[in-house]
């Protein structure tokens, strides 16, 4: 009797996570340059006056739309991160049933949770999943504080007294010179950096904290949105290493090389 083969490939089920944090990183480059870009101001769908909702108004009304715009295009880039990230779950505990020989039911019942619970069941299902799961957590705070109450820190969001911590690894870089000086390269002097005796670009992981007061307003840098997208692509591929793992310990052959 023949043993059934089933495929599993790992690289279209990452792929998933990596098409959503380009788009995120894209479409909130995109937007959110719009929204900061003072000369851009035109906010009229057409120049038909007898369909235009908003009439002409003043440039500091527009000065808050674009504000406003700016927290839009950011909270539709967190949904598009988590959401995205969930499917990813949703592909790689479907891959983990099949190793393990698991029923279609569970599948369902898994697709039917939250992010932060998914990210659990995988893990204890399987050891299978990122490795700075409750950053990621943190993460769809924000998401969830974007979504459902426009930006404003609320009750629900709160991981310690009277405020919403969001945490994400960033990076630095700077330079380090023979006696050990270093200088930062993130922010770059006028004029530049002058080492009369050189150095080595040095590149280390760092963790980043935003606190948000109750009743405040969440509101990201464009280096933080930058990095935070980052940060979800370098946590997608984490729990690929080790469903592999997972896949190895249950007998299953892999192809690491197409991986």
């Amino acid at each position: 009797m023949t043993r059934a083969r089933i495929e599993i490939n790992f690289d279209n089920i990452l792929d998933v996570a990596i098409r959503g944090v380009r788009r995120a990183a894209i479409f909130m480059g995109l937007g959110v340059n719009a929204a900061m870009d003072t000369e851009f101001t035109n906010y009229q769908l057409t120049h038909l006056t007898k369909i235009q909702l908003v009439p002409d108004v003043a440039p500091e009304v527009v000065s808050h739309f674009k504000d406003e715009f700016k927290i839009w295009i950011e909270a539709n880039g967190f949904r598009e991160l988590v959401e995205t990230f969930s499917k990813y779950l949703d592909s790689l505990h479907q891959a983990c049933l099949v190793i393990a020989k698991g029923k279609e039911k569970q599948q369902k019942t898994f697709e039917q949770q939250g992010f932060p619970n998914k990210l659990n069941l995988l893990d204890s299902g399987f050891s299978v999943g990122p490795k700075y799961v409750e950053y990621l957590k943190t993460l769809n705070k924000a998401r969830n504080c974007f979504t459902h109450r426009r930006g404003i820190v609320g009750q629900e969001d709160l991981t310690r007294s009277n405020s919403l911590s969001v945490l994400w690894l960033g990076m630095d870089l700077f330079v380090e010179t023979p006696t050990g000086e270093k200088h930062m390269l993130n922010v770059i002097p006028e004029g530049g950096l002058l080492l009369p005796d050189g150095g080595s670009v040095m590149m280390q992981m760092m963790e980043r904290e935003r606190t948000f007061a109750i009743g405040s307003q969440v509101k990201f840098s464009t280096l933080d949105l930058a990095e935070i997208c980052w940060f979800f692509d370098r946590e997608a591929h984490s729990p690929l290493a080790s469903a592999v793992e997972f896949a190895k310990k249950s007998g299953v052959t892999v192809n690491e090389k197409a991986i």
